[in-house]
């Protein structure tokens, strides 16, 4: 692996916080008021696009005819299929380059970056991810900018697409931050700090579902590494969330959000019935809003017309059922090799692989009722460090 490809690699990793600053290009975007200006967002964007394409050669060396290879590239191969026949098809395929592309980032980490580069990308992540959720914690703090401070309901948010997207993003980074800090035995202070530091940000994003599906993930890390304790930190973490919804969090929901999020489903439901096949295109959804939407449901300006508040129905209504099984079928083998890669590796890369595993899980069960756009980054790119780092030792 040549330096220039490493290195595109880390900036990957640093820029998955900023990735939902990208909405401000979208002049079809929710109503969400902007945190970074338009040119800073489109910078931002080709720095990513650059990162990307210095990652490509290295990605062709190591594809190979198997299931993993399969895996990681399937997924924009399935966008690219559905935004051919969808009702975008310019940015249906260019958001599948995109997918691609991330796929073809996560074959390098798994296959063939060497010990130092795992190690500054594992680091990279931790860093850019602690101060994203400090920034996140500050603005919400200081209530700047108050148009999204008010927008967002006084939860925290910073940088992200929304607060669900924030409690997303912590569930994969606890995944990879609490396994270090907990083999070191406290001694990785970069581990303890953004552990402790995305426990407090996934509390604060008063994120009901995100809380219940890292109770979730902490449970199957206890079950694999066959820790009690951790049953019971599964249970005191369920309660404590269950505390805070019950107290604080509840001010900090629209109740017309629950009712939002039904209609986007019912909808969500008619868009793949009458598209089962490829479905309407990547992100297309809103295109066909008006058109498949209950009658009492709210208007396409809502948020509600932008996307099935769900990352199956998202699939199934814009991609159809090839990318549904494409889709099941690429997660399905990244969680298995990463599970038997677990098994078999000494303390610290089986701590991780278990946690990443774990992570996953977690992300696909928050995925649930909600559309989570950092879903590909998160798991083609990061989840692979798990398989990294079992490979080269590295930590």
């Amino acid at each position: 692996m040549n330096r220039l490809a490493a290195a595109g690699l880390v900036v990957l990793f640093a820029l998955i916080p900023l990735y939902g600053t990208l909405a401000v290009l979208d002049p079809a975007r929710p109503p969400i008021p902007a945190v970074v200006p338009r040119p800073a967002a489109a910078a931002i964007g080709v720095i990513a696009v650059l990162a990307l394409l210095s990652v490509v050669p290295g990605a062709w060396r190591t594809c190979r005819r198997d299931l993993l290879t399969l895996a990681f590239l399937a997924p924009g191969g399935a966008t690219i299929l559905a935004g051919l026949t969808g009702f975008d098809p310019v940015f249906g395929i260019g958001l599948g380059l995109m997918v691609t592309g991330v796929g073809a980032a996560g074959l390098v980490v798994a296959r063939a970056l060497d010990a130092a580069a795992v190690r500054l990308c594992l680091r990279t992540f931790l860093w850019s991810g602690m101060l994203a959720a400090l920034a996140a914690i500050a603005m919400t703090v200081s209530r700047h900018p108050s148009a999204l401070y008010a927008y967002d309901n006084g939860r925290v948010v910073g940088t992200f697409l929304n607060p669900n997207e924030l409690a997303a993003y912590t569930l994969i980074a606890l995944g990879v931050a609490l396994p270090l800090a907990a083999a070191s035995r406290g001694r990785d202070r970069l581990a303890v700090a953004a552990a402790a530091v995305m426990a407090i940000t996934l509390a604060a994003t008063f994120s009901r579902w995100g809380i219940f599906s890292a109770v979730c993930g902490l449970a199957i890390y206890a079950l694999l590494t066959r820790a009690r304790v951790l049953l019971g930190a599964a249970v005191a973490v369920a309660l404590a969330g269950l505390a805070i919804n019950l107290g604080p969090g509840a001010l900090h929901h629209n109740p017309r959000d629950t009712q939002a999020r039904e209609v986007a489903w019912r909808t969500g439901l008619t868009t793949f019935e009458r598209f089962p096949l490829l479905g309407v295109g990547p992100l297309a959804f809103p295109r066909l809003y008006d058109e498949l939407r209950p009658p009492q449901a709210p208007g396409r300006a809502t948020p509600v017309a932008f996307d099935p508040h769900s990352l199956p129905l998202a699939f199934a209504a814009e991609g159809g059922v090839v990318a549904v099984v494409t889709l099941t079928a690429s997660f399905w083998i990244v969680l298995s090799r990463v599970l038997r890669a677990g098994r078999d590796a000494r303390p610290v890369p089986r701590a991780l692989a278990f946690g990443l595993a774990s992570a996953l899980v977690a992300l696909l069960i928050d995925g649930g009722i909600n559309t989570i756009i950092l879903f590909f980054p998160l798991g083609l790119q990061v989840v692979p460090l798990a398989l990294a780092v079992v490979r080269t030792d590295a930590r």
